[in-house]
């Protein structure tokens, strides 16, 4: 069973964010289990950016399960391929571990966030708001599954 968790800092997702979520989560294999928590965003004009981070931080590292394998994705994070995060999620599965996922803030993460995770991964140049990154890594963890069982939906 892969056990995956989205932790993000992000509001109550809409009903079209809901829609996109579902559609890829029951294309899913059932031995793929996904669960999100979304992290209310820290703004206070009191607040500086690292104050936010830090608190954001935080609150985020409440939702990390202790025996997970922690993955950031983070703009400084390392590039990674389809194919290279297919491989990824096939190492944790053989290995038993559940996975983890944090997206982080507007402002980015905390130093504590980036040194409490194992991999920090970024998936493009790009700057995407938070509420299409879930979905896009949603996404690339059904993609991962079809790659895993040489599915023609990864070309």
């Amino acid at each position: 069973m892969m056990k995956c968790k989205i932790i993000s800092i992000s509001h109550k997702p809409s009903d079209w964010e809901k829609q996109a979520l579902q559609f890829y989560s029951k294309q899913l294999p059932n031995h793929f289990q996904v669960s999100y928590v979304e992290v209310k965003p820290f703004s206070s004009k009191s607040m500086d950016v690292t104050s936010t981070l830090e608190a954001e931080g935080v609150e985020i590292l409440k939702h990390v399960d202790l025996d997970a394998h922690v993955i950031l994705w983070d703009r400084q994070g390392q590039k990674i391929s389809s194919l290279g995060f297919a491989s990824l999620l096939r190492d944790q599965i053989d290995c038993g571990k559940k996975i983890n996922f944090i997206i982080g803030g507007a402002h980015g993460s905390s130093k504590k966030l980036l040194e409490s995770s194992q991999l920090i991964l970024s998936a493009s140049e790009l700057t995407f708001p938070h509420r299409l990154f879930k979905i896009f890594l949603m996404e690339q963890i059904f993609r991962a599954s079809t790659i895993h069982i040489n599915h023609p939906y990864h070309k």
